[in-house]
């Protein structure tokens, strides 16, 4: 994968400046916005960059079409992080644990260790899934860019996961990319005074979306099946 062709192709286009400023004005409404449109928007440069278009960087027309793919998108996305906000809930919980001690100041320290032991604990498995989760959801990403009427492919884990197994090394290469962008996207931001994080929306998902993209050329994404 190019990771500078990512940053760079949108310049190649000439009517970069209305796109991109769309998609900033945007991304600033709530919810609408950002997530679901700009999700949507980012989807569909994915797609184009499979094709092969030559500017792949969509506009901003059929907006409710954008709206409605960035909602499936970002659905699927929250279904697979629903077991880390689980998780959480149960750290929340046992960070109570100490206020049971019923003002035994033993018995509280004792507590106190134990919530600290389970803190630690829930942190690593919550980090061990998030990046499992992102891998598969990813993998079903590709497939549902093949037939994107099929929700459910995000949730065939069988094939996603062979998908995402079979071409692991390009699945991490992407994860790393990913993260380089988003440490430009912060260093950017703090050199600005912050001012460059209202750039640093639209910029993950022209980013990511093109990266998406390029890594979809490279991988076996066969059509999912109805389900």
């Amino acid at each position: 994968m190019d990771f500078t062709r990512a940053l760079t192709f949108p310049f190649e286009d000439d009517d970069w400046l209305s796109k991109l400023g769309l998609g900033l004005l945007i991304n600033l409404i709530p919810i609408i916005g950002n997530p679901l449109a700009v999700q949507g928007w980012s989807f569909r440069l994915a797609q184009a960059v499979k094709r092969g278009d030559p500017t792949p960087m969509p506009d901003w027309s059929d907006f409710g079409g954008k709206l409605g793919k960035g909602l499936m998108v970002w659905l699927a996305s929250f279904i697979y992080q629903i077991p880390t906000v689980v998780v959480f809930c149960v750290l929340w919980a046992v960070f109570l644990l100490p206020a049971m001690s019923g003002g035994n100041d033993d018995l509280a320290k004792t507590l106190a260790g134990g919530a600290s032991i389970i803190a630690v604990c829930c942190i690593c498995v919550v980090i061990l899934y998030a990046i499992a989760a992102a891998l598969v959801y990813i993998a079903g990403y590709l497939r549902y860019m093949d037939n994107d009427s099929e929700f459910g492919t995000f949730f065939q884990f069988g094939d996603n996961i062979a998908l995402m197994r079979e071409n692991i090394g390009d699945f991490g290469m992407f994860i790393l990319y990913i993260f380089l962008g988003g440490l430009i996207a912060s260093v950017v931001s703090g050199i600005t005074l912050g001012i460059g994080s209202l750039l640093a929306g639209p910029f993950m998902m022209y980013f990511s979306g093109h990266l998406i993209g390029q890594l979809a050329t490279k991988v076996s994404s066969p059509s999912a099946p109805a389900v």
